[in-house]
């Protein structure tokens, strides 16, 4: 019978070490999963952003493979410009140009225009320079800045004509009027 007892206890020993061996492996190709996909990150982002090089934006980018995916999301970062107004045709070339240079696929390609607020950068440099606020000199001046993008100055041109509403203080009887006349005129017939 002690034969029988080395006969088990050696093929326990066989299948702990194929369990080692297996989990070593799955965990050594996992790295290298990784490290590609990291790879492949890092190309797709220095693609993207000599390709805006090449025509004169600086652009950040992040690019993510989703779970399940095999293709890439990039996220592209650029302050507003009017040549980003068609940005499908854009994405269309950009995808091309990664599938070319990196032989990898672009999937989704999500933009972010942050505007930074007239109000505290413009603030925060008349403090420490003595300039007017932006905010102020574009009131002053009626004249927009001539630096910035004319894709802002636009938007800022159309806002500066809409009128400010107006807000008063009502007391509580005076509100419970005004919305008794407005059920009252909702439930006249024809109004249904």
């Amino acid at each position: 019978m002690p034969f029988q007892a080395d006969a088990v206890t050696l093929t326990l020993i066989v299948l702990l070490a194929a369990l080692v061996i297996g989990i070593l492996a799955f965990a050594a190709s996992a790295k290298a999963k990784a490290k590609r996909a990291a790879r492949d990150i890092s190309a797709i982002n220095a693609t993207i952003i000599d390709y805006f090089r090449r025509s004169g934006v600086q652009v950040s980018c992040d690019s993510t493979r989703l779970a399940g995916a095999k293709a890439f999301t990039a996220v592209v970062e650029s302050e507003p410009m009017k040549r980003f107004r068609l940005s499908h045709i854009i994405e269309m070339t950009l995808r091309d140009h990664v599938r070319k240079s990196c032989g990898l696929q672009l999937e989704k390609i999500y933009w972010r225009f942050p505007i930074k607020e007239a109000g505290q950068a413009g603030q925060a440099v008349s403090v420490q320079s003595g300039v007017k606020p932006a905010s102020e000199a574009v009131a002053e001046t009626g004249k927009v800045d001539e630096t910035s993008d004319e894709y802002i100055n636009e938007g800022l041109e159309n806002y500066r004509h809409i009128p400010k509403p107006e807000v008063t203080e009502l007391d509580w009887e005076t509100f419970e009027q005004m919305s008794t006349q407005e059920r009252g005129k909702n439930e006249q017939p024809g109004n249904s």
